[in-house]
Parts: structure tokens; sequence; C-alpha cells
């Protein structure tokens, strides 16, 4: 609970207190911010699923993954970047930021989750559209935790360049890993097929 609540208050764009801010607690904190994200994301997968319980249960295991594994590939390149970019601060801040970012974006899932069970249970037309855009607020909220984050901790702009780095990677995994674990929703969406219908899309 207590980690469940200094999380919070760092999405919320609060400091890490003088007595968290340890490598080894910064450490801790990226870990349980990812445990809570994997948890937050399973029950917006849960409810995603619709009507469907094959696919519900599913999505308890697809949906962490597909978080899971976009935030660990974004990690190698963001980090390389800020390192590169000679940015004055300490890794583990980076990642306490970027996990605080994945952990404020799933809570904003969990969140929702109840809404979308309800309209996916109940409406053909609007659950597929309330699930899709649960999601897409959901990026937006982390973006914008993960770069306000950034911006207080460091003190300078150059920590854009791995911050945009680190969500540019992780939004090109994530559009692509969610193609892999297809069918998260029951309906047909322009996520559903990777990159490749998304850009057809966006062109017409």
């Amino acid at each position: 609970m207590e980690n469940f609540s200094l999380l919070l208050n760092l999405a919320c764009g609060a400091e890490l207190p003088d007595e968290a801010n340890g490598r080894a607690r910064r450490l801790q904190l990226v870990a349980a911010a990812l445990l809570a994200a994997l948890a937050f994301a399973a029950l917006w997968g849960l409810a995603a699923g619709g009507r469907s319980v094959q696919l519900s249960l599913a999505n308890v295991y697809k949906v962490p993954m597909v978080v899971l594994l976009s935030a660990v590939c974004a990690v190698p390149a963001g980090m390389l970047t800020w390192k590169l970019c000679g940015a004055a601060g300490r890794g583990t801040d980076m990642l306490v930021s970027f996990a605080t970012s994945v952990f404020g974006a799933t809570l904003i899932l969990a969140a929702l989750a109840p809404v979308v069970a309800l309209y996916d249970h109940s409406s053909a037309w609007a659950g597929p559209l309330l699930t899709v855009a649960s999601a897409l607020l959901a990026l937006a909220v982390g973006t914008l935790v993960f770069v306000r984050s950034v911006l207080r901790r460091g003190k300078r702009a150059i920590l854009l360049v791995p911050a945009a780095v680190f969500v540019l990677i992780q939004l090109a995994t994530l559009l692509q890993l969610i193609a892999l674990a297809s069918p998260i929703v029951p309906e047909r969406t322009i996520f559903s097929h990777g990159i490749d219908p998304t850009v057809s899309e966006v062109e017409r």
C-alpha cells in the first residue's frame, strides 16, 4: 500500500521524497510500478473481452504481456539515448519516471474497466469505440506523466530527447504486439493487424 500511494503521488507530479531516494528504493519502485501495471492491464483486458468469456480470460494474460513487453523493449534504446545525450542525473531516475508513466496509463485503464465492460455487454456500437478510446486516453495520460516527470527531475530540456525515444519505441512495439496478441476485443479495429493497415487507413 505504501508503494501504491507513493507511485500515485509520483504520477500526480509529486517529487520523490528523500527517504525513498536511494538507488535500491528507486529500483523497488520500478518493480512495484510494473507489477501494479500488469494487474491493472489484466483488469482492463478482462473487461475488453466483451461477451466472450474465452476472450476475456485470454486477455488476462495477453494484455499484461503486451504492456510489459512494449515497456521492456523501450528501455534499452531510451537509456542508451539518455547516456549519449550526456544529460545530468541518474539512470534510475529515468527508469522511475518511465515506470511511473506505465503505472499511470494502466491505472486509467483499470479505472475505466467497469465502464468498458458495461458498454461491451450492452452496446454493439458504443462498446468497441469506448474500448479503443480508453486505450488511447491511457496512452495520452502515460505520455503526459512521463514527460512531466522527466522535466521535473532533470530540469533540462535535453531529457526530452530520450523521453521521446522511450515513447516512440514503446508505441511502435505496442502496435505490433497488439497485432500479434489479437484478438483482444471481439471486433476488428485498425490496430488488429499491426502497422500496415493503420498506415493504409491514415493515407486514405
